[in-house]
């Protein structure tokens, strides 16, 4: 049993001391890493001030000239685009426009279907006010009508 627990002993401390130098190898990769990354992250933010116009007195003539070039395409892209936006915006506002145009076209058919509709009903309803009123007007000129209605003094009947 004794020689058992000397033996993981041992064991166990290989085991950490191989983990501890991994560690150790690991930390150092990761340091280096983190170097070459800020290292990476300046020149980046000298390229940009560079190309924003600042700090262009430590540039040579062949820097200041690919600026340059890389600027003049950066312009055209944007330019493209631009056009590209504005373009895609006269396509949609045509659209708009023909639909209205469609809308305005249909209420102008509805409208007059309606006026028509409405000038109907209008003669049809004068046709039946003439109907009715010639109607009572011939009833109107009949001077005779049979009543049990008698004028003057009452007869006596005997």
């Amino acid at each position: 049993m004794k020689k058992m627990m000397e033996q993981c002993e041992i064991d166990r401390s290989e085991y950490f001391h191989i983990e501890r130098g991994q560690g150790e190898k690991d930390v150092h990769d990761l340091k280096n890493e983190i170097t070459v990354m800020v290292n990476k992250i300046e020149l980046l933010q000298l390229h940009c001030r560079k190309l924003m116009g600042q700090d262009l007195g430590s540039c040579s003539v062949e820097e200041l000239n690919e600026i340059t070039i890389q600027i003049e395409k950066s312009l055209i892209l944007v330019r493209s685009r631009k056009a590209k936006v504005h373009e895609d915006e006269v396509k949609k506002l045509k659209a708009e426009i023909t639909g209205a145009r469609e809308l305005l076209n249909e209420r102008t058919t509805l409208h007059e279907m309606f006026e028509e509709k409405s000038l109907w009903m209008q003669s049809r309803s004068l046709e039946s006010e003439k109907n009715a009123c010639s109607s009572a007007c011939e009833n109107m000129n009949i001077s005779e009508v049979e009543t049990d209605l008698s004028i003057g003094w009452p007869r006596s009947q005997v």
